[in-house]
């Protein structure tokens, strides 16, 4: 009776923990409270892993994002508590703050294009080599869209 009792504890212990490892997906679970489309909702979850391995991989990055996020959402907080003081600036208030988030994207372009201009100077070989590559895509890509408007001829397009 007793080899019998402890039998059934092993096999009722140990079978939460099988049932456990056996229903939890390898692929991102799309967020339940999503209400977009399924496609649009795993998506998200992608890029929500996506971020998760980044940061486990790279916690300066991590720190970084995170700051970036909180100052985005602080700036969003402040343009929303400015807009309920003055109901009549507000237009005049969100179009500031698209102006200055237009010139921050437009100062964030010309850094990264300084950047990369930088990495190809301190290594031309390599740079060479990814400007080859990039060649060699866009063609297939040319092609492709070729391919693509030959198969739709009634769709319309874009004179050139």
């Amino acid at each position: 009776m007793m080899k019998r009792v402890m039998m059934m504890l092993i096999l009722f212990g140990l079978a939460p923990i099988s049932w456990a490892q056996s229903t939890f997906p390898t692929t991102p679970m799309a967020d339940p409270m999503c209400l977009k489309s399924p496609e649009v909702c795993q998506q998200r979850a992608a890029k929500k892993e996506q971020i998760l391995q980044r940061c486990a991989a790279d916690p300066t990055w991590c720190q970084q994002w995170r700051a970036k996020r909180m100052k985005q959402s602080e700036e969003r907080k402040a343009l929303q508590r400015q807009c309920k003081a003055n109901p009549d600036k507000c237009k005049e208030l969100r179009q500031q703050f698209r102006e200055k988030k237009a010139q921050e994207r437009k100062r964030a372009r010309k850094a990264l294009k300084q950047a990369q201009e930088q990495w190809c100077t301190n290594n031309p070989v390599i740079c060479q080599q990814w400007k080859a590559e990039k060649k060699e895509l866009d063609r297939k890509c040319q092609e492709m869209r070729y391919q693509l408007e030959q198969k739709y001829p009634s769709r319309p397009s874009r004179q050139d």
